[in-house]
């Protein structure tokens, strides 16, 4: 039955490319070129645990994110559509394990292999909907925001990282089959639900995302998500609302266990204090703590564009996150309890051309692991960028 609904949803919306009328097929070179848009990113991430935690040391991850942004209105003349084709390669190791952090202090650590990512498209209708389909994943659309990507560790960079640690949603560089609709009536509402297979080798690095098969043991995972645009107390605001429900064959965090169903709700409120100055705070929970070793994320961020009048383009950054353990979780390592984990980072991001980034950063993880038998890391480190 999981397989059949998000084979209809996938049917659904994939054949509207098949239904549309083609118009002006003979496109010339001039017009195919205007319609492919390539894109590449490197980012790199150097960082060193030079007191507390379990072990000192330096590690160094990068990823090389390349692809092509399609227009097909402008190559095909298939009006509203639009699509992506793009691969990741990921190389380097974390520092988690020598923390003895929850939390990675790499952001950039997590399938350190080569992947196709994207091979999707997507088709508005009107203004008001849009429906996307193909290879993706689920953060590309839900529990995300922009003020999210400036943190070196992985609480909050790309997803509120509680989300990830259930394994029940993708997102870098594990792509996997899911369509999702959104509807935005207003300039102020926008609502979102989303469909994706959870196959059980989504995660394995050794199918560098080419494995397009559906199965019986698949995993279907479900995201809504509701989006308000407006000012609170005269400023500037966006608040989303979410929910993730998974249906399947599920595995507990007490292996010989499963579960049938799992449900994480999550949040985040943003304010623009002025045209230089953000600020966020999210949440993520979930009741089935079976499942969720962190069954409860809170962070708050700030971001300050421009603090000098020298360097209008730079950032002053500071994240704060903290993590919980799940009872179940605290119960299979043999603790009677678990203190949060805190994650707490300062930085500082140097935009030095348009494309160009230098951002030095402190990161101070308080009691990792929750164990409180490991000292306090400090973690210095420094993310590079460079977007062509």
């Amino acid at each position: 039955m999981r397989r059949f609904i998000l084979l209809c949803f996938l049917f659904t919306s994939l054949s509207q490319v098949a239904q549309e009328k083609e118009t002006d097929n003979a496109q010339n070179t001039s017009k195919f070129i205007e319609g492919v848009n390539p894109f590449l990113s490197y980012v790199s991430i150097g960082a060193a645990s030079v007191s507390g935690g379990l072990e000192h040391t330096t590690r160094y991850a990068g990823q090389l994110y390349t692809g092509l942004q399609l227009d097909f209105e402008k190559i095909l003349g298939w009006e509203g559509f639009r699509g992506k084709i793009s691969m990741i390669n990921r190389h380097g190791k974390g520092l988690s394990n020598e923390v003895g952090s929850v939390f990675e202090p790499l952001n950039l650590v997590g399938g350190q292999s080569t992947f196709l990512y994207d091979l999707s498209v997507e088709k508005d209708f009107g203004d008001k909907f849009s429906w996307k389909a193909g290879r993706t994943t689920s953060v590309d659309d839900f529990s995300v925001s922009k003020l999210y990507f400036y943190s070196l560790n992985n609480t909050v960079n790309g997803v509120i990282r509680a989300l990830l640690l259930d394994g029940l949603t993708t997102t870098f560089p594990f792509a996997t089959w899911g369509t999702r609709l959104k509807y935005r009536p207003t300039t102020e509402h926008q609502l979102q639900l989303g469909v994706y297979q959870l196959s059980k080798t989504v995660f394995d690095e050794t199918r560098h995302g080419l494995d397009f098969s559906f199965r019986d043991t698949d995993d279907l995972s479900v995201f809504f998500q509701y989006d308000w645009l407006g000012k609170i107390m005269g400023y500037k605001s966006r608040v989303y609302v979410g929910a993730n429900q998974v249906f399947g064959n599920l595995t507990t965090l007490d292996v010989s266990d499963t579960s049938s169903y799992f449900l994480r709700l999550y949040g985040h409120i943003d304010l623009d204090w002025n045209e230089n100055l953000n600020s966020f705070l999210t949440f993520a929970y979930s009741p089935h703590g079976e499942i969720a070793k962190v069954p409860y994320q809170s962070s708050f961020g700030l971001n300050w564009k421009g603090p000098f009048n020298a360097r209008d383009e730079d950032r002053i950054l500071f994240f704060a996150t903290v993590g919980t353990f799940s009872d179940e979780w605290v119960a299979l390592q043999g603790y009677d309890s678990l203190s949060a984990e805190v994650v707490l980072e300062l930085g500082y991001r140097f935009q030095i051309t348009d494309y160009l980034v230098l951002q030095p950063a402190i990161q101070y993880d308080i009691t990792p692991g929750g164990l409180g038998t490991i000292d306090n890391a400090f973690i210095p480190g420094v993310w590079l960028e460079a977007n062509f």
